[in-house]
């Protein structure tokens, strides 16, 4: 290929990535504003200014455009806050009240619309599974229906969900709801400590899954 050709090519390659941002950021500001269940691909053509069949040129369906959009808003605007120990999460919710603070429609959109669960379903999946490697080393020897419990509650106290229902359903601040949320999670990791440090002492490691009870039986 010529240089010239390798230039056009170029230029039309970073075109094509800059229409499809701009698709993306359509998606995103239309479910701000509007905050609706289902986002029209019409209604995304024309905030983009492109035509209908611009957007499925980029995007072959609804769902491959909810998932760029997400990506787009866990780098953009919610960016996700990396933790390796539970104690870490009532001061890594205090940043994400700050960022929904400055999108508040969005954060509610996001929350509570259909589109907007669509688009963090594999960042929660991913945030999820985050907080159950976190949670591992405080529940070794809890059995496996506290195990759940203790991860499920610290995942959804770590969420938009609760920043929107204290904010909307009891008018609390964000400064509010994020001690809230701290009374909340280290009242539930305090807890959780006790109950697992009293399983240990007690010996009820068999309470355990097998596989999980053998790795966390002691060399005699």
């Amino acid at each position: 290929m010529s240089t010239a050709k390798r230039h056009i090519a170029s230029l039309r390659d970073e075109y094509a990535e800059m229409t499809r941002q701009r698709i993306v950021a359509a998606f995103v500001e239309t479910l701000e504003d509007e905050a609706a269940d289902d986002i029209s691909i019409a209604a995304v053509a024309k905030r983009a200014k492109v035509a209908e069949r611009t957007v499925y040129r980029h995007f072959k369906t609804r769902a491959e455009l909810s998932a760029a959009a997400g990506e787009w808003i866990e780098d953009n605007v919610f960016s996700y806050i990396p933790f390796t120990s539970p104690d870490e999460l009532p001061e890594i919710f205090r940043k994400l009240c700050k960022r929904f603070d400055r999108h508040p429609h969005l954060a509610r959109a996001i929350a509570v619309t259909r589109a907007g669960r669509r688009m963090r379903a594999g960042f929660r999946r991913h945030l999820i599974e985050q907080h159950r490697k976190a949670m591992a080393p405080l529940v070794r020897h809890l059995p496996a229906r506290e195990v759940r419990q203790a991860e499920a509650l610290a995942s959804y106290l770590n969420n938009v969900l609760a920043w929107n229902a204290m904010r909307e359903d009891f008018g609390m601040t964000s400064s509010e709801i994020a001690d809230a949320i701290e009374w909340g999670l280290t009242t539930l990791l305090k807890d959780v400590r006790q109950r697992d440090a009293a399983a240990a002492r007690s010996g009820k490691v068999g309470k355990l899954p097998r596989k999980r009870a053998a790795a966390a039986k002691l060399p005699e």
